[in-house]
């Protein structure tokens, strides 16, 4: 894996971490962003916006950390 894709596992990983641990209210920003759009479920909630976004990190966290062994 190169460089540039450790480098983009990191900042998607802190991204995706920043949303999960929902700084700065970002869960509810995406979901307000995402509740807009026609066809959007009513299960779509800030809580699984951030579930999703958890999961998501420990993805690319997994990613970075087989990456640099």
């Amino acid at each position: 894996m190169s460089w540039a894709a450790v480098g983009f596992d990191l900042v998607v990983g802190a991204a995706m971490l920043a949303v999960a641990c929902n700084v700065q209210d970002s869960a509810w920003r995406v979901h307000g962003y995402l509740a807009d759009n026609v066809g959007v479920n009513r299960l779509l909630t800030p809580i699984t916006v951030q579930l999703t976004c958890g999961v998501l990190a420990a993805v690319m966290a997994g990613q970075v950390i087989i990456a640099l062994t």
